[in-house]
């Protein structure tokens, strides 16, 4: 099936921020980077902050479908545990830097920010669950891990650490 134009450009623009950050992104690059004029870009991204809210959704829109894939399900139809397995064994491998710059950027604007909260709303358990929260905090450090600490870790410690967080899921 073929990619419509905007789907072409969100794909750019995460190609674009992997390769150079969201410093790199503009509409220039983006045009070039997807094949099409600038104003064929603005006409679908009127402005940086439509085109960044674009981004955020599309990759959370990628994540929430990578849960459902992993989970067998949507969020509403499976347990807190089988939610927050399916966020662990997604956030377990290491982020993709895309994402991790996205994630950091929408700390600073609200339509950002509320992309992200959806499916966190959805799919991760509150602060007040102990437990399972202290789950969710290890499947963050795992997703970050290897974008902060100097040395990544290997396939084998990343699936030991995975497992050892998996046996601590609340049931």
């Amino acid at each position: 099936m073929r990619r419509s134009k905007r789907e072409r450009i969100l794909a750019a623009a995460v190609d674009i921020v992997a390769a150079d950050g969201l410093e790199g992104l503009s509409y220039e690059t983006l045009a070039d980077a997807a094949g099409l004029s600038k104003s064929g870009v603005i006409y679908h991204f009127p402005s940086r902050h439509e085109l960044l809210l674009g981004v955020h959704r599309h990759l959370a829109a990628a994540w929430e479908e990578e849960l459902e894939e992993i989970a067998g399900g949507r969020a509403e139809d499976l347990t807190a545990g089988e939610r927050l397995r399916a966020v662990l064994l997604s956030m377990g491998r290491n982020a993709d830097l895309p994402e991790l710059l996205m994630i950091l950027d929408s700390r600073h604007d609200g339509a950002y920010r509320a992309v992200w909260e959806g499916v966190d709303r959805r799919w991760m358990p509150e602060p007040s669950s102990t437990e399972a929260y202290l789950v969710q905090l290890l499947a963050y450090g795992l997703w970050a891990h290897d974008h902060v600490h100097h040395a990544p870790l290997s396939a084998e410690d990343r699936e030991r650490l995975i497992s050892a967080a998996l046996a601590r899921i609340p049931t």
